[in-house]
């Protein structure tokens, strides 16, 4: 048995869906990503983060009423963008947003908000209290296979400005992760460009962080690669025995524009 997740990350969606910010529709950049997701049938989608450009109501309705068209669950988490405790009102009462435990079946998910509010230039923290809340779930579910999500990086991407507004006490978070073999992978956005980390911890397997590409616009990774320039989500495959694989998909999205615009 296999259940497929995917990650969409980093929307910055504006107030209109014909406004452009940077040189890029982020609505039209959505659009056509999740018309491709579609076809997937996707188990579950997940969301991690700036949603929105500005945390605008009126953003977040686009958005809510994108997510609708979809049957599976979804996972919520917002960024240094968005404006949390909005979103958190919009939400359905059966939606959760942040810091949150999540039975897969034979995989758990657990969410950390990273937002460090008032952060200059958006930087993220986590708080004493979250990395307690995620040692004591640790410990109780040490048999089940974990994949942790979050917005922002708690590893280095080899940008220099792009460290500067990582998880600010990300080493903290990874000591801890270590202590526990049933965590797999950790899913993060904010970077706006797929990243592969592999840290090898000394029990288990080793973790794996991974980060993802934007719908929106992207950073040139460290080590370009012909289509890291365009928009793009992370499947992520989770296989009952404890295994997974995850792959990036791309967007061409000229092709796209040119057939939403028919």
């Amino acid at each position: 048995m296999t259940k497929t997740l995917i990650q969409i990350t980093d929307t910055h969606l504006l107030d209109s869906p014909e406004e452009f910010l940077r040189g890029e529709n982020p609505w039209y950049n959505l659009k056509a990503i999740l018309d491709k997701v579609k076809k997937l049938q996707p188990d579950g989608l997940l969301l991690t983060g700036d949603l929105t450009d500005k945390g605008s109501k009126v953003a977040y309705e686009y958005l809510l009423k994108a997510m609708n068209e979809f049957n599976c669950p979804i996972y919520w988490l917002y960024g240094n963008h968005d404006d949390g405790n909005l979103l958190t009102k919009m939400l359905s009462p059966i939606n959760c947003l942040g810091c949150q435990s999540i039975d897969l079946g034979f995989w758990r998910l657990l969410l950390l908000d990273s937002v460090l509010v008032g952060a200059k230039f958006g930087g993220g923290y986590i708080k004493q209290t979250q990395l307690d809340w995620l040692k004591e779930e640790l410990i109780k579910y040490r048999d089940k296979p974990t994949m942790i999500a979050l917005h922002h990086h708690p590893v280095t991407t080899g940008i220099d400005w792009v460290d500067q507004i990582g998880v600010e006490n990300g080493d903290d978070l990874i000591h801890l992760l270590q202590l526990f073999s049933q965590v797999r992978l950790v899913l993060f956005g904010h970077i706006h460009h797929a990243l592969h980390y592999h840290h090898v911890n000394g029990v288990g397997k080793g973790i794996d962080f991974w980060g993802c590409p934007s719908t929106f616009s992207q950073v040139s990774p460290a080590q370009p690669t012909h289509d890291s320039h365009l928009p793009g989500f992370r499947v992520i495959n989770l296989f009952e025995n404890g295994d997974y694989s995850t792959e990036v998909q791309r967007l061409n999205f000229s092709h796209s524009l040119e057939q939403m615009s028919k």
